[in-house]
């Protein structure tokens, strides 16, 4: 199927979460790393991509750093192309838990078969899970 055209708009969002529990300290793409999106047929379009602590206790959260990963048109071969801080945070009946959010800017625009990935750099335990996000809809 053709893209949209005149003007192109995305069609069909594609925006699945997952959870992180485990750690990855490497930034060269290696390690273990969770599909965030998988690139349609005709692309996708990726505005930002949010990590949220969605911790199973109420404890301290540890600081560590969200990456987000491109891989090439064949799934592999995985690029750092964004990372933030996720900030140490006592989670309670009261108080939310850490959110960051990378923002695209330019809008990062994944051709068909690309992967997009990410991790987290610190798990100390059910305290550091994380939900990740992204803001994506397909051509």
């Amino acid at each position: 199927m053709p893209a949209n055209t005149a003007p192109i708009f995305t069609l069909t969002p594609n925006t699945v979460p997952v959870f992180l529990a485990a750690a990855n300290t490497a930034s060269d793409g290696s390690g273990v790393l969770s599909t965030l999106v998988t690139a349609a047929a005709d692309g996708t379009l990726v505005e930002a991509v949010t990590f949220r602590n969605a911790q199973i206790t109420q404890a301290a959260s540890s600081a560590m750093l969200g990456k987000i990963f491109l891989s090439d048109a064949a799934g592999t071969n995985f690029q750092l192309v964004g990372e933030v801080l996720i900030p140490a945070v006592t989670r309670s009946a009261t108080v939310i838990g850490a959110t960051a959010t990378h923002t695209f800017v330019p809008a990062l625009k994944m051709k068909s078969g690309q992967l997009l990935s990410v991790c987290q750099s610190v798990y100390a335990g059910a305290q550091d899970r994380n939900s990740v996000i992204a803001f994506a809809a397909n051509y």
